[in-house]
This record gives C-alpha cells, structure tokens and sequence, in this order.
C-alpha cells in the first residue's frame, strides 16, 4: 500500500545560544491512507516538533540536517510558502492542545470558522463562498463534532463555552478543508477526564465516519490506545519501537516501553507502588552516544554506550531499536 506520509532518516537540529538541540535522530515513519498512528514518549522527546514539521509550522531556527518527508508524493521539505497554503490546513490540518491559544477571544466562533473558510478558498484560488454558504457549512462542521445548538454555539465568544466545547471548534476547525491528514497534538491534556473520554469518542466517531487518516500525539498511552491502530514510541527524539497497538501495549520489547506501561496505575489489580524509570531525559545538546537511553536503561552494556542500535523487525509489522529487546 503507497504511503501517504513518508518519513525517511529525518534528522532536524535546533541552534541555540548554549549550542545545537540534536532534536530529532533518524526518524523513520510511515502512514497509509485510512490508518491512525499514535506517537507517544515522555514532554521532551519530540513528537510536538516532528508534528509541527510535517505541518511546515516548526520551530523558525530548526534546520533539517538529513532525511525526508513526503505528503502524497511530495517532497515537503521543498515546498515553498505559497505552496504550504495550499497545503497547510487543507490537506494537512492539526488540532493544538489548549483551544485558548489558538482561538481569538475577540471574536465570534461564527467568525472565526467562517475566516477559516475564506482563508482556504482562497489559498486554493477559488471562488469566496457567500455569506449564507459560508453560515450553511459552519453549521455543517459542527454539527460534525455533535455540537447541536450551532446558532448559540456560532454566536458565541471562546470564554462563554467549556473547554470541551472549545476544543470541539478546534476540531471542526481542522476539518473545514476537509484534509486527507488529521494531525491532532495532545488534544485532551487541558480537559478533565470525562471531557477526555467524550472528545476521544468523537476523534474515533471521525476516523470511521470521514475514512481519515490520523496521526496523534500525546502523553497518554490510554488516549493512544483508544484511537491509533498503531503505535509508535519516541525517546530523545528516537523512534525506539513500534507496531501494532495491541502488539505494543501487551508485549514491549523495549526497556523504555516496558517503563512507560510499567508506570500506569492499575485499577484492577493489587494495589502496588509504580515502577519509575530511574534518571532523567539526557541533555539533546550534548545527547548520549550509543543508544540515547542507555543511562537509564537496566539492561544498558557496553554496546549500548558506544554503538546506536538499529531498528530490527521482530514479527509482522512491530520493529524495535535495542541491542538487548525483551523477549
């Protein structure tokens, strides 16, 4: 099946005073169309970076060193800013984390999904769409992420709804350009844990509604787990392991993916203290030689200090960088 993301041996650094962030090491993904891969790893790794790369948005002063994405079939690296409009929130949208950054406290819901429809027209050089279309379609949209009272909803100002309903404009927002990806960063880190479960119903509602294509970012391997079908664990800007969900969550064969499962409370079982993953992130400036993790790791030997693991298939569609993976 022909990728509709690719990602090959991407390498992106950031200059800083103190010296060059190393922030993405070699990064190799892949993503069909109708798939949805979650990406998980600890603050700090690097997911919001590489997701903002493939969305063109990234940080002003990283700098791609080697590698290369493709969005179906183009380079995106050589795209230019005029090109990225016809792109950026077309083809490829995301949904931020904290509605309250990205939604305009000045102006209406209305407004701003209607701006957001103008914006893509004209990015796409075509014909404004009217007043009265433009209203007919911003109901669509949130009627799409089962916001039933649009008219309230559209009059509205940001600070007069909750968050989950903010960040249901987020998403209808997202959706306006009706994008073959679906990049959605952390989507439920500001919301309380029903407001969670309902978003993370209708992220799922979306995928097999609209056949999207979805790549998630988060934290939370719970929300990965309800979403992705496969799953792919960074550390220090590395792809460690992945595979298929399930796959990954009940068998880890790397030592940081037995640790992050590890560190999840268990309602269901005896009542015991939670394993921690000794030690701290390393510093991306001055990074680790070897396996990045291996100052952390139990299983850490010599290799491990000196030489970078490669990524080693260990059954159908699940592949782990370690020179010492778990049986």
């Amino acid at each position: 099946m022909t990728a509709l993301l690719s990602i090959e041996n991407y390498h992106l650094d950031i200059p800083t005073f103190d010296g060059t962030l190393k922030v993405l090491d070699g990064i190799n993904l892949s993503l069909a169309q109708g798939e949805t891969l979650g990406i998980v790893g600890e603050s700090g790794c690097g997911k919001t970076v590489l997701a903002r790369s493939i969305l063109g948005i990234g940080p002003q002063r990283a700098r791609r060193t080697s590698g290369r994405m493709t969005f179906d079939s183009m380079p995106l690296d050589e795209l230019n800013e005029a090109e990225w409009r016809r792109i950026r929130g077309v083809k490829i949208s995301m949904i931020f984390q904290d509605p309250m950054t990205y939604l305009n406290p000045l102006l209406t819901v209305g407004r701003q999904l209607s701006d957001v429809l103008v914006a893509h027209a004209r990015a796409l050089s075509r014909p404004a769409l009217s007043r009265q279309e433009r209203r007919r379609r911003c109901s669509e949209l949130l009627d799409q992420v089962q916001i039933r009272d649009p008219e309230r909803v559209e009059a509205s100002y940001p600070h007069q709804l909750s968050g989950g309903m903010r960040q249901r404009i987020l998403i209808a927002m997202a959706l306006a350009g009706e994008p073959k990806l679906l990049i959605a960063d952390e989507p439920t880190t500001a919301l309380d844990v029903t407001i969670q479960a309902q978003i993370l119903d209708l992220l799922r509602d979306l995928v097999h509604r609209l056949g999207l294509t979805v790549v998630m970012i988060s934290h939370d391997v719970g929300a990965i787990a309800a979403i992705a079908q496969r799953v792919a664990v960074m550390y220090a800007g590395v792809v460690v392991e992945q595979g298929a969900t399930n796959d990954i969550l009940t068998h880890p064969r790397h030592p940081y993916t037995q640790g992050l499962l590890g560190a999840l409370p268990d309602i269901e079982g005896d009542h015991q203290s939670l394993e921690a993953i000794p030690g701290t992130i390393p510093n991306l400036i001055h990074p680790p030689s070897g396996c990045r993790f291996h100052p952390r790791c139990p299983r850490a030997t010599a290799i491990c200090t000196s030489d970078k693991p490669a990524m080693t298939s260990i059954g159908a569609d699940h592949v782990v960088a370690c020179h010492h993976a778990l049986d």
